[in-house]
């Protein structure tokens, strides 16, 4: 017998919009968006003087918005999925057309899977002072990272 599914059940396109509507009620402009196959980073948003660099993945494959019988995502292909976004932020970190003071953020939709392959990772992401999203079922963001990280983006989401 197949378990059901636990968590939101997200595109990454869905995920995308999602965040980049919370960030903009919190004042952020956004500067770059990328969506389905685009290449870049998922969403670059701006707020007095502070860039957020953001590299999201959903639980379903894009594709499910337009064939809802597509089932999540394997934990092999989650756990591949983590490893490459905290990959891609640091190679983001390290090139010179980004901006040094910024925040680096990995966006997840709550699930237990995705949960497990982030927990593994949680020192080596503190360390770095990558900030994470989670996404909610009522399509909440709730932030985590290293305190002084979060209480810096949250201060600024709350500046209006």
């Amino acid at each position: 017998m197949t378990k059901s599914f636990e968590g939101l059940l997200v595109t990454e396109n869905r995920l995308i919009d999602t965040i980049e509507e919370y960030f903009k009620k919190c004042g952020f402009i956004l500067n770059k968006k990328a969506k389905d196959t685009e290449r870049g980073i998922d969403l670059e948003l701006f707020k007095d003087g502070a860039t957020l660099y953001i590299e999201a993945k959903g639980s379903v494959k894009n594709k499910y918005d337009k064939d809802n019988s597509i089932n999540a995502m394997p934990r092999t292909s989650v756990r591949d999925n983590v490893r490459r976004q905290i990959n891609k932020l640091m190679e983001r970190e390290e090139d010179e057309n980004y901006i040094d003071d910024a925040f680096y953020i990995a966006a997840w939709p709550e699930t237990p899977i995705y949960r497990e392959q982030v927990n593994k990772k949680a020192k080596a992401l503190s360390k770095l002072g990558y900030l994470h999203l989670w996404v909610q079922e009522d399509l909440s963001i709730k932030i985590e990272g290293p305190d002084s990280e979060k209480e810096r983006l949250i201060n600024l989401c709350l500046e209006q």
